[in-house]
């Protein structure tokens, strides 16, 4: 999950939690139907944070005033490490946050099976209300049963652009390698101190994310690699490594990006000196001026885009998957209550509540984002953009822990002009097929 392991730094309070949170009352901890009988959820997690889902737990304990929240956030290493220990003890724990990973399968006997659990609190229909993709993404991480549920799909990489700046020379949002060039040259003949575009490119997995975008440009050759064993020494993958040198090499992208840390690149946009800046979709309260004000960020109009194809006949995509799931603990003496908490936060109204933070579009076919989040034209297009990208991806966004770190340092090396396109790819031919993965 490296979209929560290095945190924007304007926007580290609306990602993760790096400490034990609490909310919610404590009480009795048996399950009943008695509203009388307090029962207590033990709910662990990496993400959402307390602030980010405090407002959707208010309205589900106001709903269910016999059912209190008690939420413990972790970073998500740290996460990762505690929750299968804590689950082979049988910890008290009733909800867990699922990390679309190794770590979904590592946990899946833990979690009970939803497909026993929602008829009773969602009807016997409550798939017809849930993305069938996002139900076939998430049953393959548990072996094909149903044991979690979609609480965020992210898509990456997506193109956040300063929409004042954009517009002050009289240029439209780019699609193109053509038209992002000229947009490039107009930009820099004013702003010639001023980034046209960055990305966090010191950091490798993202510098991995942006070549993996261009690959996507071309198709779903991504998930011939990841599912079917297809060669990363292929041309499919030297297109994309030549495609990315090409936003290089005909100054969309200067140089000195490949200094710019997470933090950094956030920061040169954020202080609107750079026109776009490219993050998972994550970053998508950058759209709204709300969310904005609440961190800080004094920018006027936000919106966004996708990178504009490095190929003539390429498709203007992203890739996309789950981002978060949630499950109910098998063991957990309250499952009931538990999978009336997973309903309500992705299949009620809490998926619309939890959803203004803009961290991620729902699972839940009708979710609709508060409108009153946008105050611009561009910001409200912005966030269809962001949604339809995610919905239109041409391949998943599921990751190999590891390997991405050291795929994207290798077409660093290619960027940086220490490596050929031809040397790297053998080299990652070579890793990919040492068994490491």
């Amino acid at each position: 999950m490296k979209a929560k392991k290095v945190l924007a730094m304007t926007l580290a309070t609306a990602m993760t939690v790096g400490m034990l949170a609490g909310c919610g009352s404590t009480g009795e901890n048996k399950e009943s139907g008695s509203d009388s009988e307090q029962i207590t959820l033990n709910y662990w997690t990496w993400f959402p944070s307390k602030d980010q889902i405090q407002e959707t737990v208010d309205a589900f304990e106001k709903e269910n005033p016999n059912i209190k929240i008690n939420m413990t956030v972790m970073e998500s290493k740290a996460f990762q490490e505690k929750v299968p220990l804590a689950l082979s003890t049988e910890e008290d724990i009733d909800v867990i946050g699922v990390q679309p990973s190794a770590f979904a399968e590592e946990v899946q006997d833990y979690l009970a099976n939803l497909d026993e659990l929602m008829p009773e609190i969602a009807g016997a229909d409550w798939k017809d209300a849930y993305s069938e993709k996002c139900l076939e993404q998430g049953n393959q991480l548990t072996s094909g049963d149903t044991k979690m549920l979609v609480l965020t799909n992210s898509g990456s990489m997506v193109g956040f652009y300063n929409a004042a700046l954009l517009k002050d020379i009289g240029a439209e949002v780019p699609k193109t390698f053509a038209e992002y060039k000229a947009v490039a040259e107009a930009f820099k003949a004013k702003y010639p101190d001023k980034y046209v575009s960055v990305f966090a490119g010191k950091d490798s997995w993202v510098v991995d994310e942006m070549m993996l975008t261009v690959l996507g440009q071309q198709g779903d050759y991504y998930n011939k690699w990841r599912y079917e064993g297809a060669p990363v020494d292929s041309e499919e993958f030297k297109q994309a490594i030549n495609g990315l040198k090409k936003y290089f090499d005909e100054g969309i992208f200067s140089a000195d990006v490949l200094d710019l840390d997470y933090a950094s690149a956030t920061e040169e946009f954020t202080n609107g000196d750079a026109l776009v800046y490219y993050m998972g979709s994550w970053e998508a309260p950058l759209l709204s001026k709300t969310l904005r004000e609440g961190n800080g960020i004094e920018l006027e109009n936000v919106g966004a885009m996708a990178l504009p194809t490095a190929e003539d006949n390429g498709q203007l995509t992203v890739r996309s998957y789950i981002d978060s799931g949630i499950g109910v603990v098998d063991y957990s003496e309250k499952k009931e209550a538990a999978a009336k908490f997973v309903a309500y936060l992705t299949l009620g109204d809490g998926a619309d509540i939890f959803g203004k933070q803009l961290t991620g579009t729902s699972a839940k076919k009708d979710f609709t984002v508060d409108a009153s989040l946008f105050d611009t034209d561009e910001s409200k297009a912005g966030w269809d953009t962001v949604v339809d990208l995610i919905n239109t991806a041409t391949a998943d966004r599921n990751n190999v822990s590891g390997y991405s770190d050291i795929e994207g340092a290798a077409v660093q090396s290619v960027l940086n002009g220490s490596a050929t396109t031809e040397s790297a790819l053998k080299d990652l031919q070579k890793e990919w097929k040492s068994g490491k993965y």
